[in-house]
């Protein structure tokens, strides 16, 4: 994917991600939980796992690039590293919690499709910073 960010840029593919996700998240976990099977697992994980895998692959390159050069690597650092605690540690007691409240064992799509709604303000709200071989390219060529 990261091939494919390069070509046609990479919030197109991250804005892309992130809609499916939040489009199909909670749908393909209540298709899992209502007939569940070896099969029907293995297609949602897969499912699950090409969005993951897309997103991470231009969101790493998306990521370092709005960050100034000066801070780069302490900025993809702690922002990386704060949403894999958040989302990622908190996940199944939350999950776990969410379903005991609700009953509904699909809740964890809903999880699923707020981290997408959280991943797309990001990458609407991201701007690539300007760094200083840009700067100096600019000032050379006309």
């Amino acid at each position: 994917m990261g091939s494919l960010s390069d070509r046609v840029g990479r919030r197109p593919l991250l804005f892309a991600c992130t809609v499916l996700m939040l489009v199909s998240a909670y749908p393909a976990m209540l298709w899992l939980v209502r007939g569940p099977s070896f099969s029907r697992l293995l297609i949602v994980e897969l499912w699950l796992s090409f969005l993951y895998g897309s997103y991470n692959g231009a969101m790493v390159v998306f990521l370092t690039e709005i960050m100034p050069v000066s801070a780069r690597t302490s900025g993809f650092a702690l922002a990386y590293s704060l949403a894999t605690a958040v989302f990622g540690g908190f996940t199944p007691a939350l999950s776990t919690y969410l379903i005991h409240l609700t009953g509904n064992r699909a809740v964890p799509g809903v999880w699923l499709s707020i981290a997408a709604v959280c991943g797309l303000v990001g990458v609407l709200a991201g701007k690539p910073a300007i760094d200083s071989t840009q700067q100096a390219l600019s000032r050379v060529a006309p």
